[in-house]
């Protein structure tokens, strides 16, 4: 595929033939854009997106998830068009606004499907609300304490963070470009309209001190404060998956393996050709394993 055939593909074509609404809701103080579909009287789901990202980061899992389920997604604080708030957003921040978004919208058994600190979120809310959620789903897993953590992990940690910042102060295809080179492994699955729709995002106002309160929830000590510790994830007592992606050899690899080993009967999932996107880089992988999870 070319750069022009990549070019006229659209994320919206994911939702050709889907009804769906999008609409904001008050969610722990937070006005919250989220977008629903799927029958209103069918099991729930529950999407939460990773750092910097919108509720777009599961446009392509939409059509097949709202065949079966009453799916929801929705923008985290200081992300998308969700409002921003001049404070550090530390996970337990974002955990409020998950369970203000669930009571809010009357919503019972639900199954979480969370990506990266989406699932470290996830986690968290099973946790502090068990009554709330029926499944558990963590793809890209993090949140853990970094003991093993090199020299080398933390620089590499900075330059992704300097590059995200740089990419906020100044956006521009190209630069988004780069910081979805370290989501998306194929720059033929880079879709044009998902670097815009993100550069849009990136260009609101005050978007540079949004950023840098969403590096600051995970920093000391808001990292700190809210790892899940070995006691938490071997207390988790709803049927949980880990979707894990081994062609990947990093930090999100490391506490997948980390989930698996103290998370009671948990089922793990491995999907190849993905780094820490799996749920847009093998979306048919992802949704075929994640349904048949939700629906037991």
């Amino acid at each position: 595929m070319s750069n022009s055939e990549r070019d006229l593909q659209s994320i919206w074509s994911f939702m050709d033939g889907v009804a769906f609404t999008q609409g904001y809701v008050d969610a722990a103080g937070t006005r919250t854009r989220y977008v629903n579909a799927g029958p209103s009287d069918a099991p729930v789901v529950v999407m939460v997106h990773g750092m910097g990202g919108t509720w777009e980061n599961f446009i392509a899992n939409f059509a097949e998830f709202s065949k079966h389920f009453n799916t929801y997604a929705f923008d985290l604080k200081g992300h998308g068009y969700s409002d921003k708030p001049d404070e550090p957003y530390a996970v337990s921040g974002y955990v409020d606004q998950l369970e203000g978004f669930v009571e809010t919208l009357g919503l019972k058994d639900v199954s979480m499907f969370g990506l990266s600190i989406g699932g470290w979120i996830s986690t968290k809310f099973t946790l502090r609300r068990p009554d709330l959620v029926k499944r558990l789903i963590v793809m890209s897993a993090w949140g853990r304490t970094r003991i093993s953590e090199t020299e080398e992990d933390r620089q590499k940690g900075m330059q992704f963070l300097a590059q995200r910042a740089q990419s906020v102060a100044d956006p521009t295809i190209e630069k988004m470009d780069k910081v979805f080179s370290q989501l998306i492994a194929d720059p033929k699955q880079r879709m044009l309209d998902l670097l815009t729709l993100r550069m849009r995002v990136y260009a609101q106002p005050n978007m540079v001190r949004t950023m840098e309160n969403v590096f600051a929830g995970i920093m000391p000590p808001h990292w700190d404060e809210n790892v899940l510790t070995d006691e938490e994830l071997k207390s988790i007592n709803r049927p949980t998956m880990v979707i894990a992606s081994p062609d990947c050899k990093d930090e999100f690899l490391v506490m997948a393996h980390e989930y698996k080993g103290l998370i009671p009967g948990v089922e793990w999932c491995e999907v190849l050709g993905a780094s820490h996107w799996p749920q847009w880089e093998t979306a048919d992988q992802v949704n075929k394993a994640s349904i048949a999870f939700f629906k037991g």
